[in-house]
């Protein structure tokens, strides 16, 4: 049969098969492939080699070699070969089937250009002939030898590569939790120093305020305030802190605080807000000053239980985001005249100013308050 070149992903198979033979055999007799075109060279070689234990399987051509390279442990080749000469062969087996599978040439000719070129082809060794039996037994042993140990070498190579790859991807998981861990603390801190500045700010506030309130009042106010700031916590928790969907928080503050003014059923509600996500830091704002506005209308705007309308408008327009609270209750004006607005402006002013680096806008009148908030947009 001819020989065949086949891809790098065949030779490479066919070598893999033929290390695993190998090892398979190296508890057992090592297999020898005897070439030669005589047939009572090939009787000879075989009478000798089983004669010191070793298996034997031989064939006339050259080409017949590459059908049994994964079942042997070495190739004993005659040089002279009709058709593609052992030469020939040699430099194929080493080239594209398996470069570690030991192959001795036996030739008649050991001239200095004929051992050269041996050599030259890959060959791991060679006999001339005539040969001496305790000669060719030594060379085969030891090459068998040495073949046995770069096996074994090249198995713990590979093994020792797995073995650092593995490391290393155990390494880089490592490296990343730690660093994502590390994040998270640092994350977790952000959010605990922020909250708490928040908080010590509207207890500072409240401290502050002329004139001081009773410290029922006072209470209630800043338990509204930080029932605000937990809506925001609640709602990032859910989105799992991607964002915070503002008309969900704006609906349930609103009902919220209705219900804690006994307002549900004289003050009507009306929402024209957009389903937009804000960042956290905004939305912190924005809740705390929507609870603002909407306490000093509960509070001010329907005196005598009086009934009337409450207005939450926000949309999103060309990078600015836009909060109208408006109310068709007694203006700011007669409000003040009847109940002091106390420190919930001075919040919302601090809060619009340097949070959300916007501006505010109130317009009132006899028939009703409206505040605008205008920021840029995250």
């Amino acid at each position: 049969m001819s020989s065949t070149q086949g891809t790098p992903a065949e030779a490479e198979r066919d070598t893999a098969s033929q290390r695993d033979a190998a090892h398979r055999r190296s508890a057992e007799p090592a297999t020898i492939l005897v070439v030669d075109d005589e047939p009572m060279a090939r009787q000879m070689f075989t009478d000798m080699l089983e004669a010191k234990g070793f298996r034997v399987v031989s064939v006339a051509r050259g080409e017949e070699v590459f059908s049994f390279l994964h079942e042997v442990d070495l190739v004993l080749l005659d040089a002279m070969l009709p058709g593609r000469d052992g030469w020939a062969i040699c430099q194929e087996i080493k080239q594209r089937h398996d470069r570690m599978l030991p192959v001795i040439m036996v030739t008649a000719r050991t001239a200095p250009e004929d051992v050269v070129r041996t050599f030259a082809v890959g060959a791991d060794d060679y006999v001339a002939k005539p040969f001496h039996v305790a000669e060719l037994t030594a060379r085969i042993e030891s090459r068998l030898r040495v073949h046995r140990a770069e096996v074994a070498l090249k198995k713990a190579v590979q093994q020792t590569s797995e073995l650092a790859n593995q490391n290393y991807q155990l390494y880089e998981e490592a490296r990343r939790t730690a660093e994502e861990r590390s994040l998270l603390l640092r994350e977790l801190d952000h959010r605990v120093r922020n909250n708490l500045s928040v908080i010590m700010g509207l207890v500072s506030m409240e401290r502050n305020r002329v004139p001081p309130r009773p410290p029922e009042e006072a209470l209630a106010s800043l338990e509204n305030r930080l029932r605000s700031f937990l809506l925001v916590h609640e709602a990032l928790r859910r989105q799992n802190y991607d964002g915070v969907p503002v008309r969900e928080i704006f609906e349930q503050l609103a009902q919220r605080l209705r219900n804690a003014w006994d307002a549900d059923r004289r003050i009507r509600l009306h929402l024209d807000v957009e389903r937009i996500t804000l960042d956290e830091k905004h939305a912190f704002a924005l809740a705390l000053v929507l609870n603002e506005l909407i306490t000093n209308a509960l509070r001010h705007a329907f005196p005598g239980g009086r009934e009337g309308q409450l207005t939450i408008e926000f949309h999103r327009t060309d990078g600015t985001c836009r909060l109208d609270v408006s109310d068709d209750g007694i203006g700011i004006a007669a409000a003040q005249r009847t109940a002091v607005v106390g420190s919930g402006r001075s919040i919302i002013h601090a809060l619009v100013k340097d949070e959300l680096g916007g501006t505010i806008d109130t317009q009132s009148s006899s028939e009703g308050t409206r505040v605008r908030i205008e920021f840029p947009a995250a």
